[in-house]
Formats: C-alpha cells, sequence, structure tokens
C-alpha cells in the first residue's frame, strides 16, 4: 500500500501528546500531536522500517511518556516520533487564562493519562514523509501545519488527581507539581499539565514552551526531593554506577558528606556536535542552584532528579558526580527524557565500592575521554577543601 505524500484532515490517536513552541514568546504556536499511521512510522526512517515490521510484540507508547521507548534501537525512537503530526495555532501564553476551542482540545489531551484519538482540520495539506526535527532537549517533532479544527473523539481517561489539581486555581503551581508527583503522576504527564497552562493560580496561568516546561518539571522535582534528602543520614562508602544507552555512556560516583552535584558532559570526536571534543559542566553545592545550568541545559536537572529519587529510595545522602560521554552513535538527539532514564537505570546496577574519591576517579578516568578533566574537575578539587566533620 502507497502511503499518502500529504494530508488535509486525519483522525489518529495522540499518545497523549502536545507541543508548544518558545519562538515568538509570548506568542507561541501550540496544538497536539497525532499519529497519522495506526501502529508505526519506522517506514518514514528507511532502516527502522524493516526492524518495526518484524517487532510486531511491541507497541507504541499509550501513555505520552517518550521512556517508554527505553532500550529501544535510535532508529525506533527517531521513527515513532516522526509518525506523529503535531497542529497548532498562534496564540498568546495568556489565553491559558481563557483557552479558545484548539486550547481546550489540548488541554483534554494534556490531562489525558492514555492515548485518546483526535480529529484536526488543517488549514493546507500536510506532507507527510519527511524526517523529523531533533532537540536535544524535547523528543523529536514531526510534520507540522495550521490547524483550523481539533476536537478530542472519545472521552479521554483523566487521573482524578489531575482533574482535581486542574480546577485548583489558587493553588500554586510548583505546589500542584509536588501534588501530581505524591500522587504517583509521572514527570512526562506533569509536563504536559504546566505546558498547556493547566497549573497554577488562575491569574498567573501560562501556557510553557514544551522545552521550558520539561526542565521547570525536573528541577521543581529535583528540589522536592532534595527537601527530604538533605535530613537523611550520609552513605559511609564512595560508590561508582555506569549504564550505556544510545552511545551515551554516564558515569556516577556518589561520594559521602553533604549534598554537592556536578555534571560533566564531553561530546567526543565525531560526535553529533563536534569534530574535536569539548568538555562542558555544571555544579552546585550544599543546596540546588538557582541560576539557570547554561553549560548542560536540560541534561543538569533530569540528571539530579534521577540521583535523588535513588538517594530517596534507600533513605541516604550524598555528593554526586556524574560523567556523560556522547559518542557518534548518537546521531539524532531525541530529548532529556534520554539522560533521565539512564542514570535511573545505572542506579539499578550494583555498585562498585571504594573508599575514597581518588580511589574512584583512578578506576572511572581510563573509562572515558578526557581523564585529566575528571581529575580536575570542580568536583574533585573540591575534596580538598571539604571539613572532616562534612564526613
Amino acid at each position: 500500500m502507497v502511503q499518502p505524500t500529504s494530508i488535509g484532515e486525519m483522525v489518529g490517536p495522540s499518545p497523549p501528546q502536545l507541543f508548544v513552541g518558545r519562538y515568538g514568546y509570548p506568542d507561541v504556536r501550540a496544538g497536539p500531536s497525532a499519529s497519522w499511521l495506526p501502529d508505526s512510522g519506522a517506514e518514514l526512517l528507511g532502516s527502522g522500517a524493516e526492524m518495526l515490521e518484524n517487532d510486531s510484540g511491541f507497541a507504541p507508547s499509550a501513555t505520552g511518556d517518550p521512556a517508554d521507548l527505553f532500550g529501544r534501537p535510535l532508529e525506533e525512537v527517531a521513527a515513532r516520533h516522526a509518525n506523529l503530526i503535531t497542529g497548532g495555532q498562534r496564540m498568546k501564553v495568556q489565553e491559558a487564562q481563557r483557552p479558545g476551542q484548539m486550547l481546550e482540545t489540548t488541554q483534554e489531551i494534556a490531562m489525558a493519562a492514555r492515548s485518546v484519538d483526535v480529529e484536526l482540520d488543517f488549514a493546507n495539506p500536510i506532507r507527510i514523509g519527511r524526517s523529523p526535527t531533533f532537540d536535544s532537549m524535547s523528543t523529536p517533532l514531526g510534520p507540522t501545519g495550521e490547524v483550523l479544527r481539533a476536537e478530542v473523539v472519545g472521552h479521554p481517561s483523566i487521573p482524578r488527581k489531575v482533574d482535581s489539581i486542574s480546577g485548583e486555581t489558587d493553588l500554586l503551581a510548583t505546589v500542584a507539581m509536588d501534588e501530581l508527583s505524591a500522587s504517583s503522576i509521572g514527570e512526562a504527564h506533569i509536563s504536559r499539565l504546566l505546558s498547556s497552562g493547566i497549573l497554577g493560580r488562575e491569574s498567573a496561568r501560562r501556557l510553557v514552551p514544551t522545552r521550558w516546561s520539561i526542565t521547570a518539571t525536573d528541577d521543581t522535582l529535583g528540589k522536592r526531593l532534595w527537601r527530604r534528602v538533605r535530613d537523611l543520614p550520609s552513605i559511609d562508602k564512595v560508590l561508582v554506577y555506569e549504564a550505556t544507552y544510545l552511545d551515551n555512556r554516564f558515569h556516577i560516583i556518589l561520594t559521602p558528606g553533604l549534598w554537592a552535584f556536578q555534571m560533566l558532559e564531553a561530546w567526543t570526536r565525531g560526535s553529533l556536535w563536534t569534530d574535536s571534543g569539548r568538555v562542558l559542566g555544571d555544579w552546585e553545592e550544599m543546596k540546588p542552584r538557582t541560576k539557570y545550568a547554561d553549560r548542560v541545559t536540560g541534561a543538569y536537572y533530569a540528571a539530579r532528579l534521577g540521583v535523588l529519587e535513588h538517594m530517596t529510595s534507600i533513605g541516604r545522602s550524598g555528593a554526586c558526580l556524574i560523567w556523560r560521554d556522547i559518542g557518534e552513535g548518537y546521531w539524532a538527539p531525541v530529548g532529556v527524557w534520554l539522560i533521565r532514564e539512564t542514570v535511573r537505570e545505572a542506579m539499578k546496577q550494583t555498585p562498585k565500592r571504594f573508599d575514597s574519591l581518588k580511589e574512584a576517579i583512578d578506576h572511572v578516568a581510563p573509562r572515558i575521554s578526557a581523564p585529566e578533566d575528571l581529575r580536575n574537575s570542580w568536583f574533585a578539587q573540591r575534596i580538598r577543601q571539604t571539613r572532616l566533620d562534612s564526613f
């Protein structure tokens, strides 16, 4: 069967997913995403097609959480998103306070816990079959176009807590996010709610660009966990965890003592962003940083969340250094969920144990792309100035 090259209208499942752009802020383009194929979009990326067609046991995410794809090959991850058409209209971010029909539909999709069918009518035919647009923060973005009408078909499944919080018009967004997380609403769902302008006091509700909402969610949830971790007893050994996914190699060092966190990223020779190799880093000490981590950007907050989740689960505090090597096999960035999920995966492994940070660094250094950058890092050097009573 030959697939169409353009469509003017469609009915298809939204994962659920939406997109709010940041260009032109406070006038932004916002709208829902929906699949134009019933199951897989692998044929859009050529080599991924045969893989998906032969893997009938795997269904696309029905929760809107890209982490459902963790462990899958890069071709498949990109293909799943190439399959999604994002329709939208330009609107002011303040429209979240009094949404029109398009935004009401988008908000309804944002609240849904599982895939929901949506009907879209486009102003002009949308070309399909091309590769998605990639962004290091957000998931890949497939075809986009102006939508005249968007309507949810059927009845979306909305968790009771989400429905309740959306009606709390005198609740701060950060408090709402804390309550949602405490009710086991995942960060992807919380990010959708924040982005679509559902959270916060009524007079302050705004559309939040998708890129910003992802980082804001990771940061807010991380701070929530830090407030619990800071009062826990410290670990008593230096622990090293490791995990690799899509040619992203993580080495995570936990040390005894008061909270500190540094993340270093090395874009190795031949990788997506550089031919020469470079190392970027951000850090914080004693408490979460207030200035945006503008070197590592959103990856910083995603990784920190995974570490704080682990510390909470084991009932221990400490300090953490993360080294991330990005290799040439990571040819298409798929979003910071990759960082969050790979860190979570690393923390599930049995760690290697050391008596000192120096021993741990001596173990990690030969395994990474820039050993001297690790040895001379802020985290490695700060130990010389740390008071003995911190341990």
